[in-house]
């Protein structure tokens, strides 16, 4: 009797805990909704006039090739068609939650088509995963060659929610090298962010290119666990991967007209020219 009063007793208790167990899974549900739904609710009203908090915390990223070196099961990835990623994943924890990220990726096409690709950021929304809107206000090419472009876009990382940030690129023709960081005169939803582009042909296969894809982000405190998965190694991936794919879909396309030096050859598909027009003259517009 006493044995069956605490087989019963024992199966009680532990059943109670499990109960417990799945009453705490739900409310930390609840709670990270509802700060979602704070976050979402504070960035919305934001006026995105007014200057970020800060000129820059993350140290920018210089344009020209990476020091970094590949082994031997690297290069048998990238031949594979496989991208390499080297990253740390920002921890909430950490006082300052940085994250560094690299990806390499070999692409099937000369550099002309993938910088057509990258540089026509208005094209992004529908094409680029997580991009819902991507619009360029403000162009200009400096006395240097390079080009300074700035760019709003909403991510769509979440079914619902949105973040809004600015950016500021500036495309460096001479080092094949596209770097940004945030336009601090706009207020955006992440902390800071540098990133880097830089394209290098293929060291043996023709026509191809090596894209070397970098990015360093600086989240603040409030912002949830699954935007953190998001900025990881899948999203590494994707950066790379869509590039990739629309590039070698497009091998003969050239770099956008409005990117080229006087006198740089701008050879190409006339499919590819007529874009790299049609785009010169949506910036006159906006300007």
């Amino acid at each position: 009797m006493s044995l069956s009063l605490s087989r019963c007793w024992i199966s009680r208790r532990h059943h109670i805990t499990l109960d417990d167990h799945r009453r705490m899974r739900r409310r930390m549900m609840a709670l990270r909704l509802l700060v979602l739904f704070i976050v979402c609710i504070a960035t919305s009203g934001k006026d995105r006039n007014v200057p970020h908090p800060h000129r820059g915390v993350l140290r920018p990223y210089n344009p020209g090739p990476f020091d970094i070196s590949l082994s031997g099961d690297d290069e048998q990835q990238l031949t594979e068609g496989k991208p390499v990623t080297k990253q740390a994943i920002p921890q909430k924890s950490d006082g300052d939650p940085a994250g560094g990220a690299i990806c390499i990726q070999d692409i099937d096409a000369p550099k002309a088509a993938v910088w057509n690709q990258i540089l026509r950021m208005n094209e992004y929304a529908g094409k680029v995963p997580k991009v819902k809107e991507s619009k360029n206000y403000q162009f200009h090419r400096n006395r240097d060659g390079s080009i300074t472009m700035k760019t709003r876009q909403r991510l769509g990382i979440l079914p619902g929610y949105t973040y809004e940030n600015y950016y500021n690129h500036k495309f460096e023709p001479k080092k094949d090298s596209l770097v940004w960081s945030l336009d601090y005169d706009k207020s955006s939803d992440f902390d800071d962010c540098a990133g880097h582009w830089h394209l290098k042909d293929h060291p043996t296969k023709p026509h191809a290119t090596r894209v070397f894809y970098a990015c360093d982000i600086k989240l603040s405190s409030a912002i949830p666990t699954p935007v953190l998965n998001y900025i990881g190694k899948s999203a590494l991936k994707q950066a790379t991967s869509w590039v990739k794919k629309e590039s070698e879909a497009e091998p003969d396309s050239t770099v956008p007209t409005e990117f080229v030096t006087k006198g740089a050859s701008t050879r190409g598909t006339t499919r590819g020219k007529q874009r790299s027009l049609g785009f010169l003259r949506r910036m006159k517009l906006e300007l």
